[in-house]
């Protein structure tokens, strides 16, 4: 019994330790090249039609996986593909073509995100719908807060003082998984954050 325990317990803390993400892309004629995303292994990318008649499909010879939807004609139709293999992934809808629909997913081990840094903030509202809290346990002097994207542009940044909480609005934000970094001094730290 005991065995048995142990095994159950350290398979659910396998599975909080590789929590996944699972991105929303909407998939429609005329989005272009370039509809990138870094991931990390395990993740799920969602393809929703908001236009009718499309595939999603891996590009044959520049994939290191292999995924495709088949022809999905009514607008609302979804394909998901987990993503399990590090490196690039690039895709497109096999009717429209690279100029029109096409981009590349690429599959990470890890964002660069080392965990085990000292922390200096805490992210209280995660995932953020429209207001993201960060907590300041200690306070900090001429500090700068950055947002970016995973294709590393910025989208907000706050110089602030001695501050124990900072808030932003974040509903403006397109939903997806953002990196968060606070700098003061020699001190710097980044956690992911997701808009929902």
């Amino acid at each position: 019994m005991r065995t048995k325990l142990l095994t159950m317990l350290t398979f659910f803390g396998v599975l909080c330790a590789n929590a996944q993400t699972t991105y929303n892309l909407n998939w429609f004629t005329g989005i272009g090249p370039n509809v990138d995303l870094t991931i990390e292994t395990g993740d799920t990318v969602i393809w929703t039609w908001t236009n009718p008649n499309h595939t999603v499909e891996n590009n044959p010879g520049n994939s290191v996986e292999t995924f495709s939807s088949g022809f999905l004609g009514p607008v609302g139709s979804t394909f998901s593909h987990t993503f399990t293999v590090i490196g690039a992934n690039d895709y497109l809808c096999s009717i429209h073509g690279t100029a029109s629909m096409s981009g590349t997913i690429t599959v990470t081990s890890n964002l660069g995100v080392d965990e085990s840094e000292l922390k200096i903030f805490n992210i209280v509202s995660n995932p953020a719908t429209d207001m993201l809290v960060i907590e300041l346990p200690q306070s900090i002097n001429n500090g700068q807060l950055s947002i970016h994207d995973l294709q590393g542009k910025s989208i907000h940044s706050l110089p602030f003082n001695e501050k124990q909480s900072i808030s932003i609005n974040v509903s403006d934000f397109n939903v997806g998984l953002y990196l968060i970094s606070i700098e003061s001094g020699s001190q710097k730290q980044t956690q992911r954050f997701i808009k929902n």
